[in-house]
């Protein structure tokens, strides 16, 4: 920029050498200024045209690489899903404060665990067996102990009953 001022300096210095009448020289003056003034504004036209040209196409950017992190995390998920490893992923809730987590399990299966909220141990009970203090009702032994039996004793004595039918 400093180059370009300096040109338009030694032009308006040479026209001021070489032209002798005063009138002559203020209206080329005036008319070299106009002249720059219709460049600089052409300038600044393709300047902001350029620049928001950029911003759309930074916008576009910033949508796409959008749209790339979400698909990326969705092939994650699915290669969790699809290559199962040794690492599982559960999500417990604090019986002392109430706060969820998620702990991620690899090899080995813990008994116990800290919340990492209140510090408290947490015993993690992974229903391996039916407990002596279950009474039914439960949710989670999968031993159908809520389930009555299929039979009861009264239906046995008819079907032995009934047996020369």
């Amino acid at each position: 920029m400093a180059d370009l001022q300096m040109s338009f300096k030694n032009i308006m210095d040479d026209l001021e050498k070489n032209i002798n009448n005063k009138e002559d020289l203020d209206y080329i003056k005036t008319q070299i200024y106009n002249i720059s003034v219709l460049f600089i504004d052409e300038l600044d036209k393709l300047a902001n045209l350029n620049i928001n040209k950029i911003d759309t196409l930074m916008a576009k950017y910033e949508d796409i690489n959008e749209r790339v992190e979400n698909i990326e995390k969705t092939i994650k998920n699915i290669q969790k899903d699809i290559y199962i490893d040794d690492e599982y992923d559960f999500e417990i809730e604090c019986p002392y404060c109430g706060y969820e987590f998620t702990v991620d399990f690899t090899d080995e299966v813990k008994k116990e665990i800290n919340c990492p909220e209140c510090k408290n141990l947490i015993e993690l009970d992974w229903n391996e067996e039916q407990h002596d203090h279950c009474h039914g009702g439960c949710s989670g032994c999968h031993s159908n102990c809520n389930e009555e039996n299929e039979y009861e004793s009264d239906d046995i004595e008819d079907y032995d009953s009934n047996e020369d039918i």
